[in-house]
């Protein structure tokens, strides 16, 4: 079968529903085989066979064997529309932009490289840019495969010559490039290639790379992304005037759009629809790998939303999530516990702090693990006028009338008065690390540290926070978290809300200033400093 009729094959099955497919899909579909039947344009078959028997020629990279990088029935779609579809007034390709959305892992990088590299080929007085938001994708990704794709073709490099951030072939050169958009004027670029729009945290880059190909008679710039973590960002913005041109709400010939998603009715935990997400579900993705994926979203919140966006390609509404652990598992954890229980003596602890800044609450939290359960015991400090002058009072009030809560003297926090039971726990129970928010703290460290404690400061950004956040959820879904009952504590647990960064990293934040977490953060600070440190606790699980 030819390369056109592997391509209207696929149209047509996709659109009979033979093929499952959200109805983005459709509708490209639609418009590929409305454009062959459209006057305004021809197919240009030659081209289109080239640049697939090119790409067919190349192994793929990153395997264990050598297997050649046969396209796909839904790549050989994607060439048919760019490469064949035709302006047969100007005799010019119809598409100058493609955006391209689909979920992780379905070899999206592998064939937009290889097409880098035959426009680095085939073109004349080209300039190939591959630009990417972080640098890892850009170069440790996106060049890398280039990089390999030239070594297989030219190994002793005496068309493909490589350098640190490009290749040239002739008067050819194809570079790569980050996010800095001010290092990008004089570029002059006939084919551009952006990875993983969705991490763009504006359109600057976009906008410079689109501008240079200004002076090219026939440019294409590929944005290929997967779904991000805010409907706010800019890619989100380029990909519903995409969709607006796909359902015919707006008109832009030379646009061309593919987005494999689900449908807003559809269950992802539904087998019979992650096709419509990973069109290249049993070859580049794995049908288990997708299961464990969904085992782990059903189970636990915080895991739920990058399954969803990653693989599925679901946008998330917002980069604040509503809910973090359900009431249920915060009130099976808190139990009447004591650390001056026999059965916890002679075990060392780590002790997480979240300062007040000036005035309002401190928490303590010291834990330890014992036969595969990890222990958290809060402690909460809160100067008096402070209690007095809240709009939280009544909490606080019944707190410190319960024990719950330590009111200093005063009306600012008594750092002199923590760090002294902070030492009557350590005489006790050896602190292994005290971890805390390097912010506003510098007093406070330098006084523990002199005592003789171990601190080690732990970042508050998402990337820090991330793995603490799964875990702490993961274990205490699992009924292996008790936390000293605490009326604080269940408070400020079900205050948390979680935010997420445009690379799917969680941090905890509160609906509102009077929303208290500071315990919360310091059983995280606690957590996160053991998992940073395993092997030096006593106790693991």
């Amino acid at each position: 079968m030819d390369n056109l009729k592997i391509a209207t094959q696929y149209a047509n099955d996709i659109i009979s529903g033979t093929i499952p497919s959200c109805q983005y899909v459709k509708q490209a579909c639609e418009r590929f085989l409305q454009d062959l039947k459209n006057p305004l344009y021809f197919y240009n078959q030659d081209e289109v066979d080239t640049i697939i028997n090119f790409i067919n020629s190349l192994d793929l990279t990153e395997q264990k064997k050598p297997r050649k990088f046969f396209l796909e029935s839904w790549q050989t779609f994607i060439i048919a529309n760019i490469y064949g579809i035709y302006n047969k007034e100007k005799n010019v390709k119809k598409y100058r932009s493609a955006y391209i959305e689909l979920a992780r892992k379905n070899g999206k990088s592998q064939l937009v490289t290889a097409l880098a590299l035959y426009h680095l080929i085939f073109d004349q007085d080209a300039q190939i840019v591959i630009s990417a938001n972080s640098r890892e994708q850009a170069k440790n990704v996106d060049f890398k495969k280039v990089k390999q794709f030239a070594q297989q073709l030219d190994p002793k490099e005496k068309h493909l010559k490589q350098y640190f951030n490009k290749i040239t072939c002739g008067l050819n050169e194809l570079i790569v490039t980050a996010s800095d958009a001010k290092r990008l004027d004089g570029l002059n670029a006939s084919f551009v290639l952006i990875d993983e729009l969705h991490e763009a945290k504006d359109n600057s880059v976009y906008s410079v790379l689109k501008s240079s190909q200004g002076g090219r008679e026939e440019p294409l710039f590929l944005a290929i992304t997967t779904a991000g973590f805010s409907v706010e960002s800019f890619c989100y913005q380029l990909r519903t005037y995409c969709t607006e041109i796909l359902d015919g709400s707006k008109v832009d010939a030379q646009q061309f759009a593919l987005i494999y998603t689900l449908d807003a009715e559809d269950n992802y935990e539904d087998p019979a629809n992650w096709l419509k997400s990973n069109p290249n579900l049993n070859v580049s993705v794995n049908a288990g790998f997708l299961e464990s994926e969904v085992n782990k979203a059903v189970n636990n919140n915080s895991e739920k939303q990058a399954v969803l966006v990653k693989n599925f390609n679901i946008w998330l509404k917002s980069n604040v999530l509503q809910d973090w652990i359900e009431e249920k598992y915060i009130k099976a954890a808190l139990q009447k516990i004591d650390l001056k229980n026999q059965v916890f003596q002679d075990f060392d602890v780590f002790c997480g702090v979240d300062l007040a800044s000036v005035s309002d609450i401190t928490a303590v939290s010291y834990m330890l693990i014992l036969d595969g359960i990890f222990y958290f015991f809060n402690e909460y400090y809160l100067p008096n006028d402070s209690k007095n002058n809240n709009i939280n009072l009544e909490i606080f009030k019944t707190a410190s009338q319960n024990q719950e809560l330590n009111i200093t003297s005063g009306n600012v926090c008594d750092y002199d008065f923590i760090l002294k039971r902070i030492l009557e726990v350590n005489a006790k129970h050896p602190i292994n690390k005290l971890s805390y928010d390097r912010w506003n703290s510098t007093q406070f460290a330098i006084s523990a540290t002199d005592a003789g404690l171990n601190l080690e400061p732990f970042s508050q950004t998402a990337g820090s926070l991330n793995k603490p956040i799964k875990e702490f959820e993961r274990l205490i879904k699992s009924g292996r978290i008790v936390i000293q009952k605490n009326s604080i504590t269940q408070w400020m647990l079900n205050n948390v809300q979680l935010g997420i960064n445009h690379m799917g990293n969680y941090s905890i934040s509160k609906a509102s200033k009077s929303k208290k977490i500071d315990g919360v953060a310091a059983m995280l600070n606690a957590l996160g400093m053991y998992l940073e440190n395993p092997s030096s606790a006593m106790n693991i699980y």
